[in-house]
């Protein structure tokens, strides 16, 4: 295209446009021209959506502030792989602001179109008004997960008694590799009319993303609804017939129940979903009930965790950072420092964040959170870098932000925006990060290592995965369970357990962080065992930044 002729650059804009119209079967259609700096929509699209008009020039308005909080992220890191020409095409569903102020679900479609250098110069596509379409799960011809959530909002707003059961079948995900996708398919069809058969008659399945059913009653109580659980997960161990073959399939369930309330209903889905995530790796499948956290009932837990996504949503309202020093066992000087979150609210104090993190892992809202604490940490991070250019400063990390396919890039942009150098960054692996396949994490962590970045194993010890992935990961560092720590003075053999340990570590050239030093007597013990840095009240408790400068520049100075 010629960039200097406005009208000839403008014409071809508006015959591609056209050309998008076309195949668009009327859809809403929509085409950005990188070098124009003009954006145009279709006019359904400019009524629906409320915009400035048809041509509008970039720096007018920002797209953005049309799409759905909880969306916003993900819609952009699209928006950048596009433009950047890393991607050819997209794909995605997100919530979008239409002009009376409510959001309804749109599809996007698109691709783009480079320039004889290979850069991005159009990208355009339709956009599909999924709110407009039929709710209903094409494999099971169940509702589907956005009809769950209309049906919920309504039983909400009508503060009706109901309980939602949520139930997965385990390794699905192993079956659709060894069998086929269309072999999964006939199984999810199965289960759908065997949950019809068994208990469609007291209330409305759902087919929920991936291989997750949601069974809403208002007409049966727990005890019935824990004794349909049991039943059904018994039937379908024993085997459901697909292609003439018995199946067996083991579930695990989470149930919840709204007590008549009116409550946000995906806070009230995030306790959901934690209860059946217990279900599947604590409780052997086992129904599990949410019934509160942190000395709340369910209720007040709810409106808890509703509290802290709004406030996240708003930028991390309330959400600050504490640091607990680490110093190297030899001379006891600092040598990092561990990241603790902290929320406070005017209506429930200051919350610690295990009785919310293990909750919002798999909500939408928990990637802000997780970004917002790397980027506050390393901006605090680099005040402490001065005073020892190998300071670290580490970060609890759990399996899904390292599932995110777009955490290693964020991740450098992070380290660039606050020019902390990535060498000075840890990464604590928790338990949930076994969970990850070995080969993924493996290449994440070489891909990481080669920026500098650390890793730590934590709560080593307490499961055989541990040494597993002591061999086949190369971390950094392994961090003992607590639980030995503290019973180390009880328990005589506890101390045999750390030394066999931490020969094992040094045999694979890993080092040994411990943490939990609370007192003189586990000080002394410790002191004369091969570990590299100790961690614990006994040297500070977790607090401010500006009390944490204090405490290295005063250790630093002695």
């Amino acid at each position: 295209m010629v960039e200097e002729n406005k009208p000839i650059r403008r014409q071809i804009l508006d015959d591609l446009f056209d050309a998008y119209t076309i195949l668009g079967k009327g859809s809403y259609v929509s085409l950005y021209d990188t070098k124009g700096q003009m954006t145009r929509y279709s006019p359904a699209a400019v009524e629906l959506f409320g915009l400035p008009g048809e041509y509008i020039p970039i720096g007018a308005y920002n797209w953005s502030d049309y799409v759905h909080p909880e969306d916003r992220r993900r819609y952009e890191n699209v928006m950048k792989e596009l433009i950047l020409g890393t991607a050819k095409h997209y794909d995605l569903s997100y919530r979008t602001r239409l002009k009376d102020g409510s959001y309804s679900l749109f599809r996007y479609i698109g691709t783009i179109i480079r320039d004889s250098s290979g850069k991005p110069e159009l990208i355009g596509g339709i956009m599909i008004n999924e709110g407009l379409l039929d709710n209903t799960d094409p494999a099971t011809i169940l509702r589907n997960q956005y009809g769950f959530f209309q049906d919920l909002s309504a039983v909400m707003e009508l503060k009706k008694n109901c309980i939602i059961l949520l139930i997965t079948i385990n390794e699905m995900s192993n079956i659709n590799e060894v069998y086929g996708y269309g072999y999964g398919n006939r199984i999810l069809q199965q289960v759908a009319w065997f949950l019809q058969e068994n208990v469609g008659l007291y209330g409305t399945i759902y087919r929920m993303d991936g291989a997750k059913f949601a069974f809403l009653t208002e007409h049966l109580s727990l005890d019935e609804v824990a004794e349909k659980y049991e039943q059904l997960k018994i039937k379908l161990a024993t085997g459901i017939p697909i292609d003439n073959v018995r199946q067996n399939l083991i579930i695990s369930g989470g149930m919840i129940y709204t007590a008549g309330k009116s409550i946000n209903e995906r806070a009230l889905y995030s306790c959901l979903s934690y209860a059946c995530r217990e279900s599947k790796l604590h409780k052997n499948g086992n129904l599990v009930s949410f019934d509160g956290s942190w000395n709340l009932d369910t209720h007040e837990t709810l409106q808890m965790i509703d509290e802290i996504r709004n406030c996240i949503l708003l930028d991390c309202e309330g959400f600050s950072l504490k640091y607990q020093l680490i110093v190297d066992s030899k001379n006891e000087k600092p040598f990092g420092a561990e990241v603790f979150i902290n929320w406070h609210s005017d209506n429930f104090g200051e919350v610690p964040s295990t009785e919310y993190i293990p909750i919002l892992e798999r909500d939408f809202v928990f990637e802000e959170l997780g970004y917002w604490v790397l980027r506050q940490a390393m901006k605090d991070g680099k005040q402490l870098i001065k005073y020892n250019d190998d300071f670290l400063i580490g970060v609890d990390i759990v399996q899904v932000q390292l599932e995110d396919e777009f955490f290693i890039r964020e991740l450098k942009k992070i380290s660039e925006q606050t020019k902390f150098p990535l060498k000075n960054l840890c990464l604590i692996l928790n338990k949930s990060c076994r969970l990850l396949d070995i080969d993924f994490l493996k290449n994440v962590i070489s891909t990481l290592h080669r920026e500098g970045v650390k890793f730590i194993i934590d709560e080593f010890g307490s499961g055989l995965s541990s040494i597993d992935f002591l061999i086949n990961v190369s971390p950094d560092y392994i961090r003992f369970n607590k639980k030995y720590i503290a019973e180390l003075n009880k328990k005589p053999q506890n101390q045999q357990i750390l030394l066999r340990l931490s020969e094992l570590a040094s045999a694979c050239k890993t080092k040994v962080s411990v943490t939990g030093v609370e007192n003189q007597e586990t000080h002394d013990i410790l002191i004369n065992y091969p570990a590299d840095n100790l961690q614990g009240d006994f040297y500070s408790p977790p607090m401010t930044i500006e009390n944490l400068i204090q405490n290295v520049q005063s250790r630093m100075s002695d």
